[in-house]
């Protein structure tokens, strides 16, 4: 029999880690709900081409092979080094879109607690709902790609960045987080330079001020808590420059000495990596970053045909976010971006300067960087900043509800021409009533209004990648596993039998083999069309006559299943 006493206190623990307060509450089952939506997605939803190369050409061959390996700049480094350790467990969909799925699941909770610091009147739960309700958020949650690490980075940094700036904050701790942060980020998607920047750009500017406003409280300025932290900054951001560089130094090694050792000309045609690494590791590097460099993540546009696009791509980037009410967004961040604004040139001490000059320095550092390189990346690239526009969403909403409650209190106090301070967080003057005050909560209501019609639209939870859907059923027809010499006509088929099977198939051609998926592309002679590219064979190259050899089992709009 337990001890009563042990039993006791084994309830008041756990009663002492469960949320107590009502929004905190509302958060954390509103977080396990997405979870189990999460975990339904990652397994639902068949992965897209990207996904599936990643899978194939890194996470399946191990974390090492994924960290020395950088063929295309769509190796999202960080994220495969990762998902490879998780594959080991054998289980691919959780080897390819673990990572993805634990990282939507603490952003989330990461989200509440980074509003929770600086808003109130049920804004954090709020910014969860709206956050989490966000087209480029939902689609790229579980997939197996390196954007919401990327987030989690981002996010961390930003909670991170907030510890250093309060006063109390002490220790090398947070700094070492924060570098370690922006070294993962920058490993796994190397366009985290256009957060990384500003959020450390954004720390300087706060302590700098900061030190200078608190100058005449110490003797000597070296003393200064401000300049120690702004220094500590400066040496973090140092320090993780240069762990990303010998990151992705290895990274040039392993690339540099694999060209010279297999290009034809080359005084090192033949020789062993080991041996080139040894005696030449400075051309080795070199060759790594030329090539590198000359595989260009983004093309530089023109400037006309940049200024044709500029103001489209934005449309189009807040479309992915929330689409249908881009317009209502576009005022929301101008008005949130004010407020901020106004806050940090009035109210400098507001807790919420931080997160304000965050949210102003990386806009303008983003929309700066952009016309200054003339480069309009996938959009997907910047799904990070879907948190700085709910934080723009916030910082209006809360505007609006301080206004509002100092006009209700000054009504309802009788003192209609008393000029109030303007304070942080206001609260409404309690009646008798329960409802009293009830109204502040308003904006959390219409934003979760927002979540419920973004959750149950068509295109939320749909498939992506419709023709890896169908070929990936069309397998599950073929019943693979009892067919002893599959080809595969195109890399997605490749691909898929890996990740579904585990089959690594090499054969391309329909000669011998029992089981062939055609895309019916291929039946239209000199074809050059949208999925070209992905075809290892072409109406010229299949054996027509071997195929007449089969029986068809399967077939719908695009594909035909022959079997022998």
């Amino acid at each position: 029999m337990l001890n009563e006493s042990f039993v006791n206190k084994s309830e008041k623990k756990i009663y002492d880690l469960l949320p107590h307060e009502p929004e905190t509450m509302a958060t954390t089952l509103f977080i396990f709900g997405m979870a189990i939506y999460y975990i339904w997605r990652m397994f639902a939803i068949t992965p897209q081409y990207d996904e599936l190369y990643t899978y194939y050409t890194f996470i399946s061959k191990g974390p090492i092979y994924g960290a020395i390996h950088w063929p295309l700049p769509n190796n999202h480094v960080g994220y495969s080094v990762l998902s490879g350790f998780l594959d080991l467990l054998g289980n691919s969909y959780i080897g390819l879109r673990g990572v993805s799925y634990l990282c939507a699941v603490s952003n989330l909770i990461l989200v509440y607690r980074i509003c929770k610091m600086f808003y109130a009147h049920g804004l954090p739960f709020g910014a969860v709902l709206l956050y989490s309700g966000m087209q480029v958020i939902n689609e790229y949650s579980v997939q197996g790609r390196g954007y919401t690490l990327a987030t989690t980075c981002f996010l961390l940094s930003i909670y991170t960045l907030t510890k250093i700036c309060k006063n109390g904050s002490k220790g090398r701790f947070h700094f070492i987080s924060l570098a370690s942060f922006m070294v993962l980020g920058l490993y796994t998607v190397p366009s985290s330079v256009y957060w990384v920047v500003p959020v450390g750009l954004s720390g300087v500017i706060y302590l700098l001020i900061n030190a200078y406003r608190s100058r005449g409280i110490y003797i000597n300025f070296k003393d200064n808590i401000y300049y120690k932290k702004l220094n500590s900054l400066v040496v973090a951001g140092v320090g993780a420059a240069f762990v990303t560089f010998i990151l992705y130094g290895v990274i040039w090694l392993a690339i540099g000495s694999n060209l010279l050792v297999k290009t034809e000309g080359s005084m090192f045609f033949g020789w062993s990596h080991a041996l080139v690494l040894v005696r030449a590791p400075m051309s080795a590097m070199r060759t790594g970053i030329n090539y590198m460099l000359s595989q260009p993540y983004i093309q530089s546009l023109a400037k006309d045909v940049f200024w044709s696009r500029y103001f489209g791509w934005i449309w189009s980037l807040l479309a992915y976010m929330i689409p249908g009410i881009e317009n209502v967004i576009t005022i929301f961040i101008f008005v949130g971006i004010g407020c901020m604004v106004y806050e940090c040139i009035r109210h400098f001490e507001y807790s919420r300067t931080v997160i304000n000059l965050i949210t102003i320095v990386n806009f303008s550092f983003v929309f700066a960087i952009l016309i200054f390189q003339h480069k309009l990346p996938y959009l997907r690239v910047f799904s990070y900043m879907c948190f700085l526009v709910t934080v723009c969403v916030c910082s209006a909403l809360e505007r609006l509800i301080n206004v509002s409650i100092r006009l209700y209190n000054r009504e309802k106090s009788g003192n209609v021409d008393e000029v109030t301070v303007s304070k942080e967080t206001e609260r409404v003057l309690k009646r008798d009533a329960w409802y009293s005050g009830i109204g502040v909560y308003i904006p959390v209501f219409a934003i979760l209004i927002v979540f419920l019609c973004r959750f149950f639209s068509p295109n939320f939870s749909c498939q992506l990648g419709e023709r890896e859907n169908e070929v990936f059923n069309t397998l599950y027809i073929a019943d693979v596993r009892k067919r002893e010499i599959p080809a595969v006509l195109d890399c997605e088929q490749q691909y898929l039998l890996k990740f579904g099977w585990d089959i690594d198939c090499q054969k391309t051609d329909v000669f011998d083999a029992d089981m062939v998926i055609l895309d019916k592309d291929m039946f239209t002679p000199d074809y050059s069309g949208e999925d070209f590219w992905k075809f290892y064979q072409t109406y010229e190259t299949i054996d027509w006559d071997y195929l007449k050899t089969m029986h068809v089992i399967y077939e719908n709009d695009n594909f035909v299943l022959y079997v022998k």
